[in-house]
């Protein structure tokens, strides 16, 4: 840590702030958020919940009965599943997730077991379609809520970004807190976001090095204070030395000397002399660079005594190096230097002496030969032949708040600085203020009153007041905002005493503007909002639709909106887990396009991979385009190492890493069942594997994940094979003839089945390649395919729902960091049956989700303290 950072020594300054976090963890445990739904009608609503009890009553319930009741009953209920009371509407209403998984189960054909009496077609989709009917108005009529949100902290994401949008640096001091937890596919999860003694010692110690990036004492770093007495001054021309070391010069002549300057920034110049002829009054001296450019103008007025020197200063300001400055006594009056400057002749930093063109390196060289005779001080010089004289010529700087070596942030984040007055700073509680007002309303997301900013200036007060400096004590300061709960947790509270009484009550709060605003960052940027949405928020537009659309549709076009594909996507499709797999095969890609030794090579990253995804995804979204293109899509998005692993053209004016838009069409692949990501990790190291593509399937495009394998049935691995030289489908095959197996394998290896085009790195296996496997399959009503692209297009146009379905409840999930309820059944349904005209467009599903209850409300429970 650098020396002007906070040390140790501060950590009691920091003290109530670490009880508060500690305190607040407390608050955020017991806080809960969610929402309320409104209904329509009471009457139609309880006359559909009346006819879907009465048909499950007569139709359904028999069905359950016939098949499934034996097995799963009060008396015997194998693998602890009871479905005896499901014969009413209330007992579906009180074992609403269980009912779910057995529509899941029925529809996948996962249930009964292969050797079971087995219902046909028609009797299982009754079945899953009745109690489905009988579920959703179990959960939907009886005044359902959006859920309940427990309180979170940021995960590490959120905290990267939130710092760099607070300070506007990508330091990304999350990276060294331990992984966070995942919850429903997402780490934003705030049920298993916890806080450990040992995440909260990271964040005091991340803030503390935050902070001591973004603010440095100027005081701490090099400067400079250099005098050029007279006799150290080169002068080209005539020149004497005076009784009192001064140097006197010619006129048009020059004083020189070169400078290091260690900098850049802006340096005062500071000229010692005297005007030596009372009848010219002030001379007027002008300062040029090397390149004879006008630098700065001196007045010097005229002193009479041998010891009594005028001075005269300007700033200017000089790149990091050795400069070479010249100074020569003008023969024009000081009474006409206003005029003077408006002429093009005395333009500061753009005017140039014509006398440079007489000096050369030989004049130069002469001037620093100067013997001691030369130096000798002269008691009788002509005032007429040196009307001018110089004592010395200070540099020194550079100014604190022109520094280049100064964090580039620092003088916006400080704002004004505090006067220091010998060892004491003045006004130092109005600079904090003013520096702390507008930092902390970003990171508490909200505006904020004095009484909120009163005890973190009380903190810069007391450490200024015992001696430190300003910068390490707004420092610690801004340390304290950045280890506050307000900033770390997400804590959405009802605000009046009537909601706090509805809440109390169990009822549903709208969320407030400011709440709104937060909810919106975090949902697409993963981090803070920003000073527009916060305006948006002060002025209440954000419960206006409308208004609230209009900056989402905004926020979108930001590129801060790719945390959708790096965050949402990128853990939607289980990309993440691309980081633990090994790549050594891609490595012979180069960027001449063959594996010869000559070319540079671009070794293809797991971040390459699921980049292609998430771009995808973007695209998609950003174009509003139908979520089926998912599947079908004949653009991708790839860096020039993945173009060439594909063999598709790369644009050649695109850098190799930079990502480009890129057709696969040619090439047989469709969406982002064609991409290398997605098949190299739904694939074993050495082999393809049919089971864990339809899997992955299954589970991330039509949402129905496969139940686990039951216990004892045994892995691929350990199945008898049906000859030493099986193919991977026979295997299958066989594995499929154990009953326990057969009902889920079914669906699961046909899909799989379809991605056999590609080898276990996502390679394109050409037709006549004798490893080639059998890539078709068919789906229950006989929905054949041959290989991966009529798998992907047969997909898109029976299941776009299904993938519309999946993509709703990830989004929403993702959206308000929480799993999903049996009771949000309703809200998705809304949003699909609302966008199903449009084929359930990618932009239109999010701004559904954002409009949706569960993210505009909350249902909260004030904490008794």
């Amino acid at each position: 840590m650098p020396a002007s950072a906070p040390t140790r020594r501060d950590a009691h300054v920091l003290g109530s702030h670490r009880t508060i976090l500690r305190f607040g963890t407390v608050v955020a445990i017991c806080v809960a958020l969610t929402g309320d739904f409104a209904t329509g009608a009471d009457a139609p609503a309880q006359t559909q919940a009346q006819i879907a009890a009465s048909q499950w009553v007569s139709k359904g319930w028999p069905l359950l009965e016939t098949y499934c009741i034996d097995c799963h009953s009060s008396d015997y209920a194998e693998a602890e599943v009871d479905l005896s009371d499901f014969k009413t509407l209330d007992g579906v209403q009180r074992h609403s997730e269980l009912a779910v998984h057995v529509i899941s189960m029925i529809r996948f054909a996962a249930m009964p077991p292969e050797d079971a009496e087995l219902p046909e077609t028609a009797e299982r989709r009754e079945l899953a379609d009745l109690l489905d009917a009988l579920v959703f108005h179990a959960t939907c009529d009886l005044r359902p809520r959006p859920g309940r949100t427990t309180a979170r902290r940021l995960n590490r994401a959120e905290y990267n970004n939130a710092i760099r949008d607070l300070f506007g640096v990508d330091v990304r001091p999350a990276d060294t807190f331990p992984s966070d937890e995942v919850g429903g596919g997402f780490d934003n999860n705030a049920d298993v976001l916890s806080l450990s003694t040992m995440l909260m010692d990271k964040y005091l110690t991340a803030a503390e090095d935050v902070t001591a990036q973004l603010i440095i004492d100027p005081s701490t770093l090099v400067q400079i204070d250099k005098t050029f007495a007279g006799e150290t001054l080169y002068v080209v021309g005539d020149t004497r030395m005076g009784t009192f070391g001064q140097r006197y010069v010619a006129p048009d002549e020059f004083a020189w000397f070169d400078v290091e300057v260690p900098v850049r920034g802006e340096y005062t110049i500071e000229v010692h002399g005297s005007s030596r002829i009372p009848s010219h009054g002030p001379a007027l001296v002008a300062m040029h660079t090397a390149d004879g450019t006008l630098g700065a103008i001196f007045k010097l007025e005229h002193r009479g005594g041998l010891g009594d020197e005028d001075f005269d200063s300007a700033r200017i300001t000089l790149d990091a190096g050795t400069h070479r400055l010249f100074f020569q006594r003008s023969a024009v009056p000081a009474s006409q230097l206003d005029k003077l400057k408006e002429t093009d002749d005395w333009k500061i930093g753009t005017s140039v002496s014509p006398r440079f063109a007489e000096l050369n390196d030989e004049s130069l060289n002469e001037s620093r030969s100067v013997d001691a005779e030369e130096l000798k001080p002269d008691h009788d010089i002509n005032e007429d032949n040196f009307p001018v004289r110089y004592r010395g010529i200070v540099v020194k700087g550079p100014r604190a708040s022109t520094r280049s070596d100064l964090p580039p942030g620092q003088k916006q984040l400080l704002g004004r600085l505090p006067e220091r007055r010998h060892d004491r700073y003045a006004d130092v509680e109005k600079a904090a203020r003013n520096c702390l007002r507008p930092l902390m309303r970003r990171a508490f997301r909200g505006e904020v009153n004095d009484d909120d900013i009163t005890p973190y200036v009380n903190v810069v007060k007391e450490i200024t007041d015992r001696g430190d400096s300003y910068y390490e004590a707004i420092r610690v300061a801004i340390s304290a905002v950045l280890v506050s709960p307000r900033f770390l947790f997400r804590i959405e509270v009802p605000e009046s005493d009537e909601q706090r009484e509805q809440a109390r009550a169990g009822e549903a709060i709208p969320l407030t503007s400011n709440q709104l605003a937060s909810r919106l960052s975090f949902f697409l940027w993963s981090s803070l909002p920003d000073d527009s949405l916060l305006d948006a928020a002060k002025r209440d537009e954000l419960t206006n639709r409308e208004k609230m659309l209009r900056h989402v549709r905004r926020m979108l076009a930001n590129p801060k909106s790719d945390s959708l594909g790096s965050q949402f996507a990128r853990q939607w499709f289980a990309l993440g887990n691309l980081q633990n797999r090994d790549l050594s095969d891609f490595a012979n890609v180069h960027s001449s396009g063959s594996a010869d030794d000559t070319g540079d090579e671009l070794a293809i990253t797991p971040a390459m991979l699921s980049s292609e995804t998430e771009q995808l995804f973007l695209h998609l979204l950003r174009e509003n385009r139908p979520v089926a293109e998912l599947l079908t899509s004949e653009r991708t998005f790839v860096s020039r190492p993945l173009a060439q692993w594909y063999g598709v053209d790369f644009p050649a004016d695109v850098e190799d890493r930079e990502i480009a838009a890129v057709d696969i069409s040619a090439v047989g692949r469709r969406g982002i069942l064609g991409h290398a990501g997605v098949l190299l990790l739904t694939s074993y190291p050495t082999r393809n594997s049919p089971v864990q593509r339809g899997k992955w399937i299954l589970e991330n495009v039509l949402g129905t994940p496969p139940p686990e394998a039951p216990a004892g049935v045994p892995s691929l691995e350990d199945t008898d094979t049906a000859s030493a030289d099986a193919t991977l489908r026979e295997q299958l095959e066989l594995h499929r003839a154990d009953p326990g197996c057969a009902s889920c394998h079914r669906v699961m290896d046909a899909l799989g089945f379809g991605l056999e085009d590609y080898d276990h790195f996502g390679r394109l296996r050409p037709e006549d390649d004798p490893a080639r496997g059998d890539a078709s399959g068919e789906l229950p009503g006989g929905r054949a395919f041959e290989g991966a692209a009529q798998l992907a297009r047969l997909l898109a146009e029976t299941e776009e729902r299904a993938l519309a379905d999946t993509t709703v409840r990830r989004m929403l999930a993702f959206a308000i960091g929480r799993e999903l309820r049996p009771s949000d059944r309703c809200f998705v349904e809304a949003i699909l049956e609302e966008t199903q005209d449009q084929r359930y467009r990618v932009g239109d599903l999010l701004e559904q989700v954002i409009l949706s209850p569960p993210f505009l409300n909350h249902q909260a429970e004030v904490p008794s303290l």
